[in-house]
């Protein structure tokens, strides 16, 4: 989790120049999934800048109240400027590690958790999730979101591959990561299961927007594949993007293809 929050932290003003035009809309798509309702507590696992978690305070409204977590202090700081000139004083961030906030013994129970693309950071995700869901009252909801299959991991390997020649440890396939259990809806549905979930619905959602090659660069900079490349001198990064921007014409990505599941589920009443 700590790796993350650095990549993340470093890759700052890349993902919010993205913010507006992914993120955001993405997260609406969860919170409106999610459904937190007036007056509920929520708690928003690997927030970012907030792209869920911004929606989440406007439907709980000021009588609710959210706990936005991550460890990308940037990111974080960014989410809280925005709160603040929203005037969303019951939307709070926090720069922690989502696994230890808050102690389970003396926490209120959550009515919502919430998670937008995080949940394949998390070191364990199968008892890390467990966890989370451990934060809920009774009947409280569990919601995250995962990337579709056939979507967003065709971009993936372009990149690896182009920055492998400046990183031979990048060198092959490399292994597939955990959003890979979770890319359909029978196994986002039997994940969610597992983690003892009753009354689970799974929503796909299709989200793609045009992809300039520039806008390409700025994406990868932006995202996770940023671990690639982190550390490079430019003319490393120079070479690797001009290697990307090959590799994607060569595959015919001119779209970015954000598609994904939303899955919900339950704690048992």
């Amino acid at each position: 989790m700590n790796r993350a929050g650095e990549v993340f932290d470093a890759a700052r003003a890349d993902f919010l120049r993205w913010s507006n035009r992914l993120w955001r809309p993405l997260g609406e798509v969860l919170v409106s999934v999610a459904r937190p309702s007036t007056g509920d507590r929520v708690l928003d696992a690997c927030c970012g800048a907030g792209a869920s978690a911004l929606p989440a305070a406007h439907a709980v409204g000021p009588t609710g109240a959210v706990d936005a977590v991550d460890l990308a202090a940037a990111l974080v700081a960014e989410g809280a400027r925005e709160a603040t000139e929203a005037g969303l004083s019951h939307l709070r961030f926090h720069v922690a590690d989502v696994r230890s906030w808050p102690s389970r013994t003396a926490a209120e129970p959550y009515d919502v958790v919430q998670c937008g693309y995080g949940v394949f950071f998390l070191p364990d995700l199968d008892a890390d999730a467990k966890a989370l869901c451990e934060r809920l009252r009774p009947g409280g909801r569990f919601a995250v979101s995962t990337w579709l299959s056939g979507g967003m991991e065709r971009i993936v390997p372009v990149g690896r591959a182009a920055a492998a020649p400046e990183r031979p440890d990048l060198a092959g396939e490399g292994p597939r990561g955990p959003s890979a259990r979770l890319d359909t809806e029978a196994r986002l549905h039997s994940w969610l299961d597992s983690l003892g979930l009753v009354d689970i619905q799974i929503r796909p959602v299709e989200f793609r927007i045009p992809l300039h090659p520039d806008d390409a660069w700025s994406f990868y900079l932006g995202a996770a594949m940023r671990a690639f490349v982190e550390g490079l001198p430019q003319d490393a990064l120079d070479r690797t993007r001009a290697r990307f921007t090959d590799g994607l014409r060569r595959a015919g990505i001119d779209m970015l293809d954000a598609s994904s599941l939303i899955g919900v589920g339950h704690m048992p009443a």
